[in-house]
C-alpha cells in the first residue's frame, strides 16, 4: 500500500449517451455502480468522492459529491476537480462504470505510487495506455488545467505529455488475467454482459 494517503475519485461526468442510463446508480447485481466501484477503492484511500454534473441525482448513492469545475468535459474535466479538491498528495482516479477492479490491480498501483511518483501511475496493456484506474499527483493539477484552457480533451493525448509511470502489459496480465479492471459499461450489451459476471465475483452479492 502507499505511504503517502490517497484520495479516490470516482469520475462520472459523462453524458451516457451510449448507455442511455445514468451510470452511477445503475443496478448490477441490486447495487448501484458508483457503490460497486467506492467499495473496490475503499481499502486504498482516506476518502472516496463521486464527480459528477448531476449531483441532485446521485444524493442517495451516500456518497460525497463533488460538481465539475469544468461541466461536461469528460473525464478530464473530473480528474482536474479531484486534483483541485483533494486534500492528499495522490488521487486514485476510476471510471464510474468500471464495477470489476481487481483489488492486487489496486494495491500494485498503491505500492508503486508509495515509492514516489512525479507525474501519475497507470496500466500499460496490450491495448496501450489505460489511464484509469490510474493514480495522478495532485501537482499535475496547473499541467492538466492548461491542457483543458488549451482546449485538450483526449486523456491519452494528456499521458503522453505528462508522461507517467505504467506498470507492464506483463505485470497487468498477471495481476488481472481477464482484464475486467478495464470493463466499461457503455452500452446495454455491455450491462448485459456485465449481469453474467456477478456470480462469479466472490466479493460481492446483492445483500452487501
Amino acid at each position: 500500500m502507499s505511504t503517502q494517503p490517497i484520495t479516490g475519485a470516482i469520475l462520472a461526468g459523462g453524458r451516457s449517451r451510449r448507455l442511455g442510463q445514468d451510470k452511477p446508480s445503475l443496478l448490477l447485481g441490486g447495487r448501484p455502480l458508483a457503490l460497486w466501484v467506492a467499495e473496490a477503492l475503499g481499502p486504498w484511500v482516506a476518502e472516496c468522492w463521486l464527480l459528477t454534473n448531476q449531483p441532485q441525482s446521485h444524493l442517495s448513492l451516500g456518497l460525497p459529491l463533488l460538481t465539475d469545475l469544468r461541466p461536461w468535459q469528460g473525464p478530464l474535466g473530473g480528474l482536474e476537480t479531484a486534483l483541485f479538491y483533494a486534500r492528499t498528495p495522490l488521487v486514485l482516479a476510476v471510471a464510474a462504470d468500471a464495477p470489476f477492479l481487481e483489488p492486487s490491480l489496486l494495491a500494485a498501483l498503491a505500492s508503486r505510487a508509495g515509492q514516489g511518483v512525479r507525474t501519475a501511475v497507470i496500466c500499460h496493456t496490450s491495448r496501450g495506455p489505460q489511464p484509469f484506474p490510474g493514480i495522478y499527483a495532485v501537482r499535475l493539477l496547473p499541467r492538466l488545467a492548461a491542457f483543458l484552457d488549451g482546449g485538450g480533451r483526449h486523456v491519452r493525448r494528456f499521458l503522453e505529455e505528462c508522461r507517467p509511470l505504467a506498470l507492464s502489459p506483463e505485470e497487468v496480465a498477471r495481476l488481472d488475467p481477464q482484464g475486467r479492471s478495464f470493463m466499461n459499461l457503455n452500452t446495454p450489451a455491455d450491462l448485459q454482459a456485465a449481469a453474467r459476471l456477478v456470480p462469479e465475483n466472490p466479493r460481492v452479492s446483492p445483500s452487501s
